[in-house]
Order: structure tokens, then C-alpha cells, then sequence
């Protein structure tokens, strides 16, 4: 019997299920692994954008991250959407006590797509300062890199979704100064929500059955594209999510 290959994900549950904790179980799945989730935060989200943000306790965040890490052989970690310092710290508290630390993805998430704020200035500084030294890659939009102050030891993956062109290019950039670029045609879709959850998750799946770092994005990046193009011309209320 192949053994079951665990990825825990710290990220906002989106209640219309596009984005957030739904996008990332869908991608892991999708990805051959099994999910662990623990919620950062309850949003209402519709297609006219985030309505409400209700964020976690922190100290839950931290005991359910902990009670996780514990039970389960957790090979990687995608965490997304945080909001405040609180959250933050309890996840930097979690990592920095573990002597084997799975490998720690990052998705950045300091704004909606739609434009509101979703992790606070506080938080912004305890990510820069505590978290982003324990993680292994961090996946920026473009206009979240320059928010962010990456240590030479931390990959970064640029992702080209919003930039424009034919091609849709992704470019990594190791620790060790190398760079690798990810292209696929660019697919002409309104359904795009929570794409980025959906990658850096994928990544972290991937990461967790084995495959190194260059792999992982090259297998997510096709993963995501083969999802983009299936849900083409679906007709969702509002834009809706890649589904696989």
C-alpha cells in the first residue's frame, strides 16, 4: 500500500470556496497529497468582492499547528493568508521549536485580488523579520516583492500571472543565484480566483512526494495551466476558481 503523503496549510477559508484554504485542498489533492488545514481566518466573499474578515485567535492557530505537526508526518507546509502580527508570531513560534522543519512555502497574501488589505502593518514586519527566514520559497505577486525583504537563503518563484504577454512566465531564483524560468501560453479566462493559493499549494505538494524544488514548480505550473484550460469558457456567478 503506497503511503499517504500529508500537507498542512495555514490560510483564510473563502466562503464562496474560490480562493484560500479551498483552493489550496483542491490543489493538493489534485497534486496526489492529503490536506491538514488550519484557518487563519473566516472571510464572506461574493462576486462583489471580501464583504466580512474574521481573523483566528492566535493561540488556537498556534495549538492546532502544533497539535498537527505532531500527530501527522507533515512533509511540506503552504501557509497563505495570516492577517495580523498575533498570527504570525504563533506560526513563527510553531516553526522555530520543530529540530526536522518541513518545508515551508509562503504565499504572501497581503491584499485581495479585489484590493483589500488582508495582513496588517504589524504583520508585515513579523513576516519580513521572523517568518520569512524558516521558509524554503516564497511566491510573490509582483506588486507584493517589493513589501518583502527575502534572505539569500530563501528561493523565490516570481509569478508572471499578472504581467502580460503571450506567455505566461514564472521565473525561480535559487539561493545559490540560479535561475530557472516556468512558461506556458497564457489561457484567456475570467476564471482565475485563488490561482495563486492553488500554485503555491501545489508546490507544496509536490515538495512533499519527493520532488525537488525546480520539479515542484514545473509540475504545479503545468497542473494549474491544465486546470485554466478546462475551466476556459465555464460559466461560474462571478469569476470563478480553476478546478481540476
Amino acid at each position: 500500500m503506497s503511503e499517504v503523503v500529508y500537507v498542512l496549510t495555514v490560510s483564510g477559508s473563502d466562503s464562496s470556496g474560490c480562493s484560500g484554504m479551498q483552493a489550496d485542498n483542491r490543489a493538493i489533492h489534485a497534486a496526489g497529497a492529503m490536506p491538514l488545514n488550519v484557518i487563519s481566518a473566516s472571510t464572506l466573499q461574493t462576486p462583489e468582492g471580501l464583504h466580512a474578515l474574521n481573523l483566528s485567535d492566535a493561540a488556537e492557530v498556534e495549538q492546532q499547528i502544533n497539535a498537527l505537526l505532531d500527530a501527522y508526518s507533515v512533509r511540506a507546509v503552504k501557509i497563505g493568508m495570516l492577517g495580523n502580527g498575533a498570527i504570525v508570531e504563533a506560526v513563527v513560534r510553531t516553526l522555530e521549536v520543530r529540530a526536522e522543519r518541513p518545508f515551508v512555502v509562503l504565499d504572501p497574501v497581503v491584499c485581495s485580488s479585489s484590493g483589500s488589505a488582508l495582513l496588517d502593518a504589524s504583520g508585515l514586519e513579523v513576516l519580513n523579520e521572523r517568518l520569512l527566514p524558516l521558509v524554503g520559497l516564497v511566491t510573490p505577486n509582483l506588486n507584493e516583492m517589493p513589501l518583502l525583504r527575502v534572505p539569500e537563503s530563501v528561493a523565490v518563484l516570481f509569478k508572471g500571472g499578472h504581467a502580460e504577454g503571450v506567455e505566461c512566465i514564472d521565473r525561480l531564483t535559487l539561493p545559490d543565484g540560479r535561475d530557472r524560468e516556468f512558461s506556458a501560453e497564457r489561457v484567456e479566462t475570467v476564471n482565475t480566483r485563488g490561482t495563486g493559493c492553488a500554485l503555491s499549494a501545489a508546490i507544496a505538494a509536490f515538495i512533499a512526494r519527493g520532488n525537488n524544488l525546480p520539479e515542484a514548480c514545473a509540475r504545479a505550473k503545468h497542473l494549474l495551466h491544465a486546470a485554466l484550460e478546462k475551466n476556459r469558457d465555464r460559466v461560474f456567478t462571478g469569476n470563478g476558481p480553476a478546478l481540476y
